[in-house]
């Protein structure tokens, strides 16, 4: 398979998981954005800001990491619950939440971290000077290196009952292809805007906005895994031989 092939396919995946989700990502970014305008436009909204900042930052990496989960691994497991599974629990659905929690507890301590390296490095403010770079080496540097190959692989890890082995012998090409591209491609088209919108508030506010945004991408990331594997499924069908896939069920 050409890399034009591998890259329409992923980009093909992320668009139909955005599409799928499409409301509650524009409503979310909207809502962003209006936080930011109340910020900036409306003196009594930005004192309320800024005592949640003040009370977010007393809490320090914990308790950042500790929303993180709740935002990330709870509310959009709950979401996913009552919006697609008509509010039928399952043992399957508690175990999900518990592992995502821990899933987005470690990236929220990290990016919290990252933030205020990032304002070490670049500096603070909304000027495009400073803007810029924060974006670039938040979407082009930590979520290529870091950010997807870790929610990539941790996922499929649990889709694989935490075998370590079996997710040895996948991670090749076809993992990269099939799995770690279309992430890539769907966190590229909500959290671009997003984090134009995060830098572009205080330090102190930015953690609280990326906290926000997790709760959708929380329900973003399984909608690109149900993708994969509703096309596996498929290729298995037919009477021909078999293009390598990464295949399991996603968290959901």
């Amino acid at each position: 398979m050409s890399f034009r092939s591998t890259w329409e396919k992923a980009i093909g995946k992320g668009l139909r998981a955005a599409r799928q989700n499409l409301i509650p990502m524009l409503v979310l970014e909207g809502a962003m954005a209006l936080l930011v305008v109340i910020y900036y436009f409306w003196p009594m909204g930005a004192a309320v800001l800024a005592r949640y900042a003040a009370w977010q930052q007393a809490g320090g990496v914990v308790a950042t990491a500790f929303a993180t989960g709740l935002a990330g691994g709870v509310i959009s497991e709950l979401s996913l619950v009552y919006f697609q599974d008509e509010g039928h629990w399952s043992l399957h659905h508690m175990k999900n939440m518990g592992f995502k929690f821990l899933l987005f507890f470690i990236s929220g301590a990290i990016v919290y971290e990252f933030y205020g390296w990032q304002a070490v490095w670049f500096g603070q403010g909304t000027s495009w000077t400073v803007l810029a770079p924060k974006v670039c080496a938040d979407q082009f540097g930590y979520t290529v290196v870091w950010a997807v190959p870790y929610m990539t692989m941790a996922t499929r890890w649990q889709a694989l009952g935490y075998s370590g082995k079996r997710l040895w012998e996948e991670l090749d090409k076809n993992f990269i292809a099939e799995r770690m591209l279309p992430v890539l491609v769907t966190n590229w088209m909500f959290w671009i805007p997003g984090v134009c919108l995060i830098y572009s508030m205080p330090l102190n506010l930015q953690t609280p906005l990326f906290i926000f945004a997790t709760a959708i991408w929380g329900i973003l990331l399984p909608a690109v895994g149900r993708l994969s594997e509703e096309q596996a499924k498929g290729m298995a069908q037919k009477p021909v031989m078999a293009i390598p896939t990464a295949l399991g069920n996603p968290v959901e």
